[in-house]
């Protein structure tokens, strides 16, 4: 059964005595959606200061509501419209923020499908958004432009329209409106059609710091090690014993952490399936709930819609989520679902992971009753089924509660993916013997 809406915000408020304070904060906002005519994967962080927090909102209510008055209503015979929204994330000396949000948007009304950026970069000591003019004396433009210029040529020769180049890349501050800085380096970003054909990539470069007075003091900073070992917890199963695999997909969130911990006070797993770009971010309620014995599994790094994906760029999305996973926990998931739970030839033959699906759909991302919820995950549960929900909602954290209690009742174990399948193949050999 196909998912309409998945709405979730996940903001944390610090609250000093009765007064708010800006803060830094790790969070995401998240919208998952799926209609009769579109599919919506948007992942963008919340960083918990309110100038930057909502330009960041506005510019994309902004793309989301022009995509939604331009494809919802569009019936397509052959496939649905998409839209993605991905982020990339820095903070330089503590001080500087770097922010990129990747659009994607694909429909069968398009030549081909468009792919774009904006770039934010904020000043946590000065409270603004910043521009390139914050960084460069005015005397340096001259040799920045020449620079920005020259590694375009060599560096996009086949698709640099040089007209369009040499009118768009002047000395002037309004030139570089896209840039992201380092200790190191000034990138500099440009969209399809703006100096290249519109079916070309963004196109960028690195432009060193050392050749320039910037007005802004950078030191150098070291990356912190992370330790790997995961001290995982173990437990008995008794394979004459129901089991059944309670499974969670589009997190983690911040509702993950408070599941993680009733399900361990409750002696059951899960196993979550994660999207990739919000692995750091919760690096540490992953890591807490590998220890208890949970699953991870790859639900791709940003939620696109994968049977669209030709092979080179699906296996990008599972590869990168399951580097980012290990890099980060230590821990290499071996099961996949896929998003929106749709699967084709090319994620059969290209995914050297177990397919997971589900065959009981809570429906908790349509129902906002705890109580509805509760009952399509406890009523005619049959050993060996796997529950799908999402650990993105209140209610489904308040509905694990009740389901757990419910499940234990019913003489049910809880089980991970990995174990069920252990589980079955046991109970294969011993009906074999």
């Amino acid at each position: 059964m196909c998912k309409k809406i998945i709405y979730y915000l996940l903001c944390i408020s610090l609250v000093v005595g009765c007064t708010k304070k800006e803060t830094l904060e790790n969070d995401i906002n998240t919208l998952i959606e799926e209609d009769k005519n579109i599919l919506v994967g948007i992942n963008y962080p919340i960083t918990g200061f309110k100038t930057l927090d909502n330009q960041i909102r506005t510019d994309i209510e902004t793309i989301y509501d022009k995509f939604k008055n331009e494809y919802e209503n569009f019936n397509s015979i052959s496939e649905k419209s998409e839209l993605n929204i991905d982020y990339t994330y820095d903070i330089v000396n503590e001080t500087y923020i770097n922010i990129c949000v990747h659009i994607f948007v694909d429909s069968s009304t398009l030549a081909h499908p468009y792919d774009y950026m904006k770039s934010y970069v904020y000043n946590i000591k000065k409270k603004k958004l910043m521009t390139i003019k914050d960084i460069l004396e005015e005397s340096d433009l001259q040799k920045f432009t020449s620079l920005v210029t020259t590694a375009l040529i060599q560096n996009y020769s086949e698709c640099i329209l040089l007209d369009e180049l040499k009118n768009r890349v002047t000395a002037k501050y309004e030139s570089f409106e896209l840039f992201t800085f380092d200790t190191e380096t000034i990138t500099i970003y440009f969209n399809p059609g703006e100096i290249t054909a519109s079916y070309c990539d963004i196109v960028s470069v690195e432009i060193p710091i050392s050749k320039f007075n910037i007005k802004i003091e950078l030191e150098k900073e070291k990356r912190k090690s992370v330790s790997k070992e995961i001290d995982i917890q173990t437990k008995v199963i008794d394979p004459n014993q129901k089991v059944v695999a309670l499974t969670f997909d589009d997190g983690p969130s911040k509702y993950t952490k408070e599941i993680i911990k009733y399900l361990h006070e409750q002696d059951a797993v899960a196993t979550f399936f994660i999207l990739g770009n919000k692995v750091e971010i919760y690096s540490d309620t992953l890591r807490e709930s590998i220890s208890y014995g949970n699953e991870l599994g790859n639900h791709s790094y940003n939620h696109k819609w994968l049977t669209k994906l030709e092979a080179d760029e699906l296996l990008l999305q599972i590869d990168k989520t399951q580097s980012i996973i290990y890099e980060t926990t230590g821990y290499k998931p071996t099961v996949f679902r896929p998003t929106y739970g749709s699967i084709n030839s090319t994620i059969r033959n290209n995914i050297n992971l177990d397919i997971i699906l589900w065959n009981v759909d809570t429906m908790d991302w349509k129902y906002k009753s705890v109580d509805k919820i509760v009952a399509r995950a406890t009523n005619n549960i049959k050993d060996g089924d796997i529950i799908l929900m999402h650990d993105t909602y209140k209610r489904t954290y308040d509905a694990v509660k009740k389901i757990v209690p419910i499940l234990k009742k019913q003489g049910f174990q809880f089980v991970t993916i990995s174990e069920l399948k252990e589980i079955n193949l046991l109970r294969n050999e011993i009906d074999n013997n």
